[in-house]
């Protein structure tokens, strides 16, 4: 069941730019009902997700705020080149749908939030950066199932040298016993050899019994 969970998910990777779309839509954030961009992580828990954005978005310089009540990220001056030359401010949620997780972020560029309309150059880059994070997502849990996989091997390998060693022992234990078997028919040959040497000094001593008898008969 873990080898096949792990092939789907490799499967799920190689495919992530199929999966991965960015839809673009106005959504209600901070700041009023703005555009923005969402895309839809398969598979994925909120929680987990929310380590991992909140380490992504790191990477863009920004000073990363989350707001505890409503779980809006806030990533301050963020430097984003190929989309601006100035810094930018990025909003973003999460969502759990089920067993996916939605990412939704605005990009406020300085008095305008990012669009198709208004900047539609730009506007690549903002996809870009919601696919390249799924990817990241995805990686991690291929990672994670290695590690799980890689752990059950080592299991299995370690199972191995226990039945090994415990063939060895077996294996131990036939040999001496082998060597008893072979000590005790030997000691068995031996007693035989004895006893028929002592049937025969018994057979002499009784004759030499009945000799004596006779001749003490004779003398009364």
């Amino acid at each position: 069941m873990k080898r096949v969970t792990l092939l789907i998910t490799i499967m799920l990777l190689s495919v992530v730019a199929v999966f991965a779309q960015v839809k673009e839509a106005t959504a209600s954030m901070s700041k009023g009902s703005e555009n923005a961009f969402a895309i839809e992580l398969r598979q994925t828990e909120e929680k987990e997700v929310s380590k991992a954005w909140e380490k992504f978005i790191k990477k863009y310089k920004g000073k990363v705020k989350k707001d505890k009540k409503s779980g809006e990220f806030f990533a301050d001056d963020s430097e984003y080149r190929e989309m601006s030359n100035n810094t930018i401010d990025i909003y973003s949620t999460l969502r759990q749908s089920g067993e996916n997780t939605v990412l939704t972020v605005w990009y406020d560029l300085g008095g305008a939030f990012l669009s198709s309309e208004l900047h539609g150059d730009k506007v690549p880059f903002a996809e870009k950066m919601l696919v390249d994070f799924a990817k990241s997502v995805d990686v991690a849990s291929v990672e994670e199932d290695l590690k799980e996989q890689e752990k059950m091997l080592k299991g299995l390998e370690k199972d191995l040298k226990g039945l090994v060693k415990d063939k060895e022992k077996s294996e131990s234990e036939i040999e001496k016993c082998e060597k008893k078997i072979l000590e005790e028919k030997e000691a068995i040959r031996v007693s035989l050899e004895n006893q028929k040497t002592k049937a025969t000094e018994i057979e002499a001593q009784m004759k030499v019994i009945e000799e004596i008898r006779a001749t003490l008969k004779k003398m009364k």
